[in-house]
């Protein structure tokens, strides 16, 4: 009778421990993360900034045929890493939280696309580094208004990093125009 306990007991251990790993996991087996608390704030940032990364890559995309600078070539070059980076992020958020990602659209900045196109060399580099300072600033519009309105801590934390570096990004274009 005695090892029965212990059996018994050693049951309702295990059985109570799988309950709460599971319990952690928040529902359909999704990190506890993802389930964290969101609003539409949120979704909304993530939906936006999704597209908005997309054309900043768009607009990098222009600068390796068109520019012998290295200020220009490394600024695009660390753009494209961080808005691809950032780009999975907010979409598994989005697929965590059931909503669709945005479909890829070009539409957005193709008149600036356009204007870009036909440059090269110094033209290139001063319209380009304007374009993506006036494209960065739209950027920390859409971060601040997500600080203030979201609720989903890892985009909080994302829309302030956002702020600061496209900031200190807008600080230095602006120097190198002068």
């Amino acid at each position: 009778m005695r090892w029965n306990t212990i059996a018994g007991a050693l049951l309702c251990v295990a059985l109570a421990g799988g309950c709460a790993a599971q319990a952690s996991e928040g529902q359909a087996g999704q990190p506890a993360e993802a389930m964290a608390a969101y609003d539409k704030a949120d979704v909304t940032f993530s939906k936006e900034m999704i597209v908005h990364h997309r054309q900043t890559l768009q607009l990098a995309a222009l600068v390796p045929q068109r520019t012998n600078t290295q200020y220009v070539r490394d600024l695009s070059q660390k753009l494209e890493a961080s808005e691809k980076a950032d780009i999975a992020q907010m979409s598994e958020w989005l697929k965590s939280w059931q909503v669709g990602v945005p479909a890829q659209e070009k539409e957005g900045v193709a008149k600036q696309v356009a204007q870009l196109s036909s440059k090269t060399g110094a033209a290139f580099d001063k319209l380009w580094l304007a374009t993506i300072s006036a494209h960065l600033d739209h950027g920390i519009m859409m971060a601040t208004a997500a600080q203030s309105g979201g609720k989903h801590g890892p985009t909080i934390q994302m829309a302030s990093r956002l702020v600061t570096e496209q900031t200190d990004q807008i600080a230095e274009i602006r120097e190198k125009l002068a």
